[in-house]
C-alpha cells in the first residue's frame, strides 16, 4: 500500500486497500471524489458512494488520448476549485496516475518542463517515461478549446 498527498488537495495512491478501506479512508481524509483509472471496470470503493467519481479505462499513459488527458485535467481542476479533495487512484500503482496530475498541472497553466521536474521526484519517482510531444499537443489543444 503506497499513498501520499502531492498537493494540499490531491492525494495519490496505488493498490487495493483504499477502495477496500474507502468508509474509514474518506472519514479520515475528508476526500469525497476519486479520479480512477482501471482496465475493464472501475474497483469496487466500498463504503459510501464518492461525490464525485471519473472512472477511465485506461492501463497506461500511452493508451491515454488528447480526450482523456483533457478531460482528467478539467474533472481534478474542478474538484480542487470547488475546494474539494481528490484521490488519483489506480490499482496497477500509484504510477499510472501521473499522467492525470500532470495534466491538471497544464490544465491550470504551469510550463510544462517544470511540471515534467516535478513529477520525476516524489511520490511518483524518476524516471518518467513520456512522450513530450504529446504533451505539447495536449497544450496546444488547451489553448485552442479556452479561446472558443
Amino acid at each position: 500500500m503506497t499513498m501520499t498527498w502531492v498537493d494540499d488537495q490531491i492525494f495519490v495512491a496505488g493498490g487495493t486497500h483504499i477502495p477496500a478501506t474507502w468508509a474509514e479512508f474518506t472519514d479520515l481524509t475528508g476526500i469525497r471524489a476519486v479520479f480512477h483509472i482501471g482496465v475493464d471496470r472501475p474497483a469496487l470503493f466500498r463504503g459510501p458512494a464518492a461525490e464525485s467519481f471519473l472512472w477511465m479505462n485506461v492501463s497506461k499513459e500511452s493508451d491515454a488520448g488528447m480526450e482523456h488527458r483533457l478531460l482528467a485535467g478539467r474533472y481534478i481542476h474542478t474538484v480542487v476549485s470547488s475546494g474539494q479533495k481528490v484521490l488519483l487512484h489506480s490499482c496497477m500503482g500509484r504510477h499510472r496516475t501521473r499522467w492525470a496530475y500532470v495534466s491538471f498541472c497544464l490544465y491550470r497553466g504551469r510550463k510544462l518542463k517544470t511540471v515534467l521536474k516535478e513529477v520525476a521526484e516524489r511520490p511518483w519517482l524518476s524516471p518518467y517515461h513520456t512522450d513530450e510531444a504529446d504533451w505539447e499537443t495536449y497544450i496546444a489543444l488547451l489553448a485552442k478549446t479556452s479561446g472558443s
